[in-house]
Order: structure tokens, then C-alpha cells, then sequence
């Protein structure tokens, strides 16, 4: 699936503009537990705190999810090495889940290298 960025609430928020491309394929194991492979890649623009204007970033994940239907199971499945669990109820939302997944993965402060923002102007309020 292909989406606008715009069509993740919470991510409208963070980025300026972008694409997002999202796959996610749902397995059963021997033991029964079930999980989803969330594969998200995309280019978008966040706002540099530096400068203020845009800055390209490069969204690249694959996370694999263990759906817990109780909180035994939760507990278990977390205590597994390499593994992230979350209990579904009777309903889940994809656009929640890569929306969480995609905000997990975004830089505390997001800045050009030094020396590599555009001009702005925006310094010479600053230097006065």
C-alpha cells in the first residue's frame, strides 16, 4: 500500500511532506502465536530544528509484531530475545500501528549535518 502521509493523523503532525510504502503480512507459528511483518519505507521531510525548513529523511523498517491475546501471553512473548509484543483486542488498526512504528523510529531533534543548512534568513534574527 501506498499512502500520502497525510493519511496517518498523528504523522501529518511530523512531517511536511512524503510518501510512505507500507506492507504488512500476517503469520500463525507451529505454537499458534500470531504476528505481523510490518515492511515501511518512504522519503519524507521533517522540520530541521536548526533551521526551520525542510529536511529529507529516509523511513526504512521491517518489525515483526507478536499479537498477544491476554497479558500471560504478552509476558511471554516479550520475554523472548529480538521480540516486540502488543496485546490486540478484538479490533486493530493498521494506520495506528505503522503510525507508532513510524514515530518510534524518528530522531529526538531532527537537524541538517552542521554546516548543511540552506540559507534562510532565519539566523539573522538570531545574530542580533
Amino acid at each position: 500500500m501506498q499512502s500520502d502521509v497525510a493519511e496517518f493523523p498523528r504523522l501529518a503532525h511530523e512531517f511536511t511532506q512524503g510518501t510512505l510504502f507500507c506492507r504488512v503480512v500476517g503469520r500463525k507459528d507451529q505454537r499458534g502465536s500470531l504476528s505481523l511483518r510490518l515492511t515501511i519505507s518512504g522519503e519524507v521531510g521533517l522540520t530541521c530544528q536548526r533551521c526551520l525548513g525542510s529536511m529529507p529523511y529516509t523511513v526504512e523498517l521491517e518489525r515483526t509484531l507478536y499479537l498477544a491475546r491476554n497479558e500471560a501471553e504478552l509476558e511471554r512473548l516479550d520475554a523472548l530475545p529480538d521480540s516486540d509484543a502488543i496485546q490486540a483486542g478484538e479490533t486493530l488498526s493498521l494506520v495506528e500501528m505503522v503510525e507508532d512504528e513510524v514515530l518510534l523510529s524518528l530522531p529526538l531533534a531532527a537537524m541538517h549535518a552542521e554546516g548543511e543548512c540552506p540559507d534562510t534568513g532565519v539566523h539573522e534574527i538570531f545574530k542580533e
